[in-house]
């Protein structure tokens, strides 16, 4: 492999780990519901899986870039 598909391989695995972290949220709220445990795990599970469709869809981007698709 090489060191491009590397840092690609790192990048899609730290984005699997905040979706992880954010679904973890989400069930936090729902096991322990009250507003402001709704209210923060909601907002901050929330960034954390939009970061990580972000970082997914660079990833993307990226290896379609190496591959001399795009």
């Amino acid at each position: 492999m090489r060191a491009d598909h590397k840092n690609l391989y790192k990048v899609v695995i730290f984005a699997g780990f905040l979706n992880i972290l954010g679904l973890i949220l989400i069930m936090v709220s729902i096991l322990k519901l009250t507003p402001i445990t709704l209210l923060i795990s909601i907002t901050l599970a929330g960034g954390l899986i939009a970061v990580a469709i972000i970082l997914y869809f660079y990833a993307v981007v990226q290896d379609l870039k190496m591959r001399k698709v795009l």
